[in-house]
């Protein structure tokens, strides 16, 4: 990783941006380090900061349009007013961080890590990729996770349970009840299923079953619920 002061990152942006051949969508500033700077009203669109620290820096009213903040590690930033519309933040790190007031139309935010961010004001559209929940908000739907000994369990989501999701397809809710436990093929049938992380939680068919607590935050997706996915797909394929 790179350390860059002030002028030595507006002077690299600016090399690499007149150099760019045709072909170049995007400016390639991976793997960098900058601290204790304010880059504010700066255009940091078009540029790959991939893998990059920001430390102590503040982006207020910062254009990232169509730029990547992938496993970036933003803790703690100011990005208050900022355009990132086309951004792919997938997998950063903005735990803690304004992101009030951004323009996130077109914004990637697969896995990113939004745990006490301020995201007061943030626009988003139906383009915008894993920032509204994955499950339903309203009325019951099924739900799918796998078990120990290769069991299937299908869950009804009742109308009146709590449930939520982060940046991912992975969701949680607070009760449940089974209505099916077959093997991974559909082709046996069973009554109980034990979870993968709790060895004394099972799922017995035709019972609810209730989550010990379950945390309203969203953007906790390691906390108290039951964890489940929307299709047998995702379900097959965890773990």
């Amino acid at each position: 990783m790179i350390d860059l002061n002030f002028d030595e990152l507006t002077e690299r942006i600016k090399y690499l941006r007149e150099n760019k051949k045709n072909d170049e969508k995007i400016i390639d500033m991976r793997e960098i380090s900058i601290s204790d700077m304010d880059l504010s009203g700066m255009d940091l669109s078009k540029i790959d900061f991939s893998w990059s620290d920001f430390v102590n820096v503040k982006f207020i009213e910062t254009n990232f349009e169509d730029s990547v903040l992938g496993n970036t590690m933003c803790k703690g930033i100011d990005f208050s007013g900022s355009n990132f519309r086309g951004a792919n933040l997938e997998n950063g790190d903005f735990r803690n961080s304004n992101l009030s007031n951004t323009n996130c139309d077109e914004t990637v935010f697969t896995g990113a890590l939004l745990e006490g961010a301020n995201l007061e004001n943030l626009i988003y559209t139906d383009k915008t990729i894993h920032f509204k929940m994955s499950c339903p908000e309203t009325g019951y739907f099924f739900g799918y996770k796998k078990c120990f000994n290769d069991r299937l369990v299908k869950l009804l989501i009742p109308k009146d349970a709590k449930r939520c999701s982060g940046t991912t397809n992975a969701c949680r809710c607070d009760k449940a009840k089974t209505v099916s436990i077959t093997n991974l093929d559909g082709t046996g049938f069973y009554r109980e299923a034990t979870s993968f992380v709790d060895g004394e939680f099972s799922y017995r068919l035709g019972e609810y079953s209730y989550a010990d607590e379950f945390n309203d935050d969203r953007w906790l997706e390691s906390t108290h619920g039951i964890h489940f996915w929307m299709s047998k797909e995702e379900a097959l394929a965890y773990m």
